[in-house]
């Protein structure tokens, strides 16, 4: 029985706020707030907030923030880092709220345009995300990060090669801007352009080497330009720096699969659902593996459990059946087959399938009706003609089995026992002396094959 495998990927876009230098309420890419005498109370308390959200301390920054905003509260800094840190916790319509209360006050700041853009774009509110980083990469055109972030909201937006172009400008500005390069290399990825893809990947990866999502999306680009040992080598530093990283995990185990090194991928499979167990691709993808080894009861649980997560997918029923009918339970294989169908007609392997379990509880007729249905569907497989010729034969159609013989060995002419069942087919028709050639074929290409006329 053939086989079905399926191929994951993921890919990871990076997008981060902007802080800005602790003291002046400036930054490189932009003009910063209008200067402004601050009360050392506020400052202080300012200060000490950056040095909590610095630590990813939010909750005891947004305290300080809140606490310099109510001795100044027109502190356009205090508001921006208030924002930052309420849309590093996910209270994306407060930070928003206070970025615009920071607007007011410095209506030009590109850094707070790109910090509402970011808030906007947790939001899901792309197209206004998009409008935000637009504004900052006008009012700042060197802008490396805005632009990035402009890039990553038209990439949700489906504009694919505006945010190409926006992620090269970011690179054009800043040639170590690793977001933009990972982001490119994800967006050129998107398009099919992996050997495009993979330079830039290459360099995020060298210059972030401890980032999990880096290093998978540059594996990725590997495994697509055919540099499958080398993806192998990534993602295998990946879970080594990252042991619960499950689709690092599941991504090693596909190519370890498509490299026929069972044993590899089953245990890299397997560290995957250990890490997340509700991975019905993971699950299939293991099925698959171990009913190439032949370990068909082990592979039917791995299929059911897919099931239960993904209960209409036909390469799960198809595979399941698979691995009945290797089992020689062949009600249960016919059934998985049916429900294969139900979801995909018209699959030549399901049909074949199907027919097959048919014909092993010898009901030609059904066998017959299914294989001619697969037949069209799969033009030059030399085995459904054998088939279809056996079921005509046991049905005692000797003659509609003697063409479907024909074809396969037409097909596959080394094909021994084709041969051999033609000449039984045309004993039955008579026609001994063709069916004495048909038996001295088969012998010449299996010895094995002894011709019953010579007896």
């Amino acid at each position: 029985m053939k086989c079905l495998t399926l191929c994951l990927s993921v890919l990871f876009l990076v997008l981060w706020g902007i802080a800005r230098p602790v003291g002046t309420g400036a930054a490189e890419a932009g003009p910063g707030f209008p200067t402004e005498a601050v009360p050392d109370e506020a400052s202080k308390l300012n200060h000490r907030g950056l040095d909590h959200l610095n630590k990813k301390e939010y909750d005891a920054a947004i305290e300080l923030f809140r606490e310099a905003l109510k001795i100044k509260p027109d502190y356009a800094d205090a508001l921006d880092n208030l924002g930052k840190a309420l849309d590093a916790t996910g209270k994306d319509e407060e930070a928003i709220a206070d970025f615009d209360r920071a607007l007011k006050l410095a209506p030009e700041d590109a850094i707070l345009h790109n910090n509402k853009g970011l808030a906007l774009y947790h939001e899901g509110k792309y197209a206004e995300s998009a409008a935000s980083y637009r504004k900052a990469v006008e009012l700042h055109d060197q802008f490396s990060d805005a632009h990035n972030g402009l890039g990553v909201a038209l990439l949700h937006l489906g504009k694919t090669d505006e945010a190409i172009g926006a992620f090269r400008k970011a690179i054009q500005i800043n040639s170590k801007n690793v977001d933009a390069l990972n982001n490119l290399g994800t967006a050129l990825m998107g398009q099919n352009k992996a050997a495009e893809a993979l330079p830039y990947l290459k360099k995020a990866n060298k210059i972030k080497p401890d980032s999990p999502d880096i290093q998978e999306n540059y594996a990725a680009a590997l495994s697509e330009t055919g540099h499958t040992a080398e993806a192998i080598t990534a993602y295998r530093k990946v879970v080594a720096k990252h042991p619960d990283h499950a689709a690092a995990w599941a991504h090693l185990g596909y190519l370890l699969a498509s490299e026929k090194r069972n044993e590899e991928a089953v245990e890299s499979f397997q560290k995957s659902l250990a890490v997340k167990r509700d991975q019905a691709d993971v699950l299939l993808a293991l099925g698959i593996v171990l009913l190439n080894q032949g370990k068909s009861k082990e592979a039917i649980s791995s299929f059911e459990q897919s099931l239960a997560l993904k209960p209409d997918d036909f390469h799960t029923f198809f595979n399941l059946g698979n691995a009945y009918y290797n089992e020689k339970d062949y009600a249960k294989a016919a059934a998985n087959y049916e429900k294969a169908l139900s979801l995909k007609p018209d699959d030549g392997d399901a049909l074949a399938g199907l027919a097959g379990c048919q014909l092993a509880q010898n009901q030609y007729a059904q066998a017959i009706a299914t294989y001619q249905k697969a037949v069209p569907l799969k033009p030059d497989d030399p085995n459904l003609r054998f088939n279809l010729g056996t079921a005509l034969f046991n049905k005692g159609s000797f003659k509609e089995a003697a063409d479907s013989y024909r074809e396969a060995v037409w097909l596959k002419p080394d094909m021994a026992h084709a041969h051999y069942n033609l000449g039984m087919s045309l004993f039955r028709l008579n026609d001994t002396k063709s069916a004495q050639a048909e038996f001295d074929e088969a012998h010449r290409l299996d010895a094995s094959l002894q011709s019953p006329l010579s007896k």
